[in-house]
């Protein structure tokens, strides 16, 4: 009898690559090449031939994954209800403890803990209110650091930090800063390398990579303790403040030395998303323009030219997203419950427990989709416009899929969609408009193909960045005053 590792589960009807082991299918090669040797998931898919395979019979096909089914996608079109899979972050809940990834999204206690990420990160008013102290908190930290070298990684990580760090609302931590904990001997691991750990789960199926998970509870309690009075007297929309409304408990001290191991790794991971996914979607953004001055131009002819240059800067940015992105090149859930999906004239039951892969990576490079796919060209961005300088807003909202920047993999409504999303771009463009519009800036040394033994996708070379600032004249001045 042969192995199921050696069987196409859909004969004539989704295409199978069976892989080189009739044992194991593709899953002592994907251990190898993601584990061992530390590649991408997405750059295996490419490597083993399963990306061709697919891109050859409208964008899926299927694999074996040892003993695991899987379906790999490569387009961005989703294929399923998000409650026919298991949680987001099923596979790596040890990390993230209550937070609401690890509930199935129609459960209610889901919905009151994404309302309380999405009535500040995802409200167009508030965050549009934030500007002001957005952009003065990131004028204070180019002052401080002007004229030097530094890693452009570090560069966008401790400045997005400084900003979120303070800003009314949100963290309101305004005792001890994110960016301490950056540079905690203590603490900076977990602050810096949540997600790469996380990411490590989702992406290579390598459960070993749990480990030092009690450092982020730690440091959460710290926080919470350390900043307290800013805390308390932060606005009704504060994240953490929040948090201890929904569990209906007070915010005090001894509230806090109350919290268990799970809710303190909830509230962790709310905090270190807020800043970590962003930084590393702003390094993306500054390599990219880095790398291409023309259209590093076009910015500076916008900030020097247009009433609201923040609409450039937010094409660029998701632009940067499409390209590099903040979320692993490839991630999967797992079935729950079967499902039908529709294929060149097919309809096809998945089975429950297969793994359902989408490779973002590649299907953000849709030629299908983006006329230059391979480019950092904001023609990509226009080209999915449904009008004629459509809204951000609208090319974010939940029923848009053509970048896949914001989901594990896309499902029908995008109930999981980040709630933070909006935040996240506008923050980045107005911290590109305050860099370019005030000083003078080289990008050397960035290399922008994927760095290995790294789950979260990163430059293999972020560069180093140097800012100096720009001659002001008197009318620029009193214009900034």
């Amino acid at each position: 009898m042969l192995n199921p590792a050696s069987q196409a589960p859909f004969p004539g009807l989704i295409a199978h690559h069976p892989g080189t082991d009739i044992l194991s299918g593709h899953g002592n090669a994907f251990h190898i090449a993601t584990i061992e040797n530390g590649e991408d998931a997405s750059s295996y898919f490419e490597k083993s031939g399963i990306a061709d395979l697919a891109d050859k019979n409208g964008g899926l096909c299927t694999f074996w994954l040892g003993d695991d089914l899987a379906l790999y996608q490569n387009t961005n079109i989703p294929l399923v209800n998000d409650d026919e899979l298991e949680p987001s972050i099923n596979t790596n809940a040890d990390l993230f403890g209550s937070f609401m990834g690890s509930l199935h999204s129609k459960n209610p206690i889901h919905h009151q803990k994404r309302a309380i990420v999405e009535r500040a990160l995802g409200n167009v008013r508030f965050i549009s209110g934030l500007d002001m102290y957005i952009q003065t908190a990131a004028h204070d930290y180019l002052i401080q650091i002007k004229d030097k070298k530094l890693p452009l990684d570090d560069f966008t990580l401790y400045m997005v930090a400084h900003i979120d760090s303070g800003l009314p609302g949100i963290l309101d931590f305004n005792e001890k800063p994110l960016t301490y904990y950056l540079s905690s001997k203590k603490y900076g691991y977990a602050a810096r390398n949540f997600f790469d750990i996380a990411s490590e789960v989702i992406s290579k199926v390598n459960t070993d990579s749990i480990k030092d998970v009690d450092l982020v509870v730690n440091m959460t309690r710290d926080m919470l303790e350390a900043n307290f009075s800013s805390l308390s007297t932060a606005p009704i929309s504060n994240m953490v403040r929040a948090q201890f409304t929904q569990w209906k408990r007070p915010f005090s001290l001894e509230s806090i030395c109350s919290l268990s191991t799970s809710e303190l790794k909830e509230i962790g991971t709310i905090i270190i998303a807020t800043y970590d996914t962003t930084s590393l979607s702003l390094l993306w953004t500054l390599a990219y323009l880095g790398a291409n001055p023309i259209v590093q131009d076009l910015l500076k002819v916008s900030i020097d030219t247009e009433d609201d240059p923040i609409e450039l800067a937010s094409l660029l940015v998701l632009e940067a997203l499409r390209l590099g992105g903040s979320n692993p090149t490839a991630l999967w859930r797992r079935v729950r419950r079967p499902f039908v999906i529709h294929h060149q004239g097919a309809d096809i039951t998945i089975p429950v427990n297969t793994m359902l892969w989408l490779d973002r990576r590649r299907a953000n490079r849709d030629a299908n989709v983006f006329p230059y796919p391979d480019q950092f060209d904001i023609r990509n961005i226009r080209h999915i416009m449904k009008e004629e300088n459509e809204k951000i807003t609208s090319i974010l909202s939940r029923s848009r899929h053509e970048i896949n920047s914001f989901n594990m993999v896309n499902t029908n409504l995008s109930p999981r969609k980040c709630p933070g999303r909006l935040f996240s771009v506008r923050e980045q463009a107005l911290i590109l408009v305050e860099l370019y519009q005030n000083y003078s800036i080289s990008i050397v040394g960035t290399d922008l193909a994927l760095a290995s033994h790294s789950s979260m996708p990163r430059p293999i070379s972020p560069g180093i960045i140097q800012i100096k600032p720009k001659r002001l004249t008197q009318s620029t001045i009193t214009e900034h005053k």
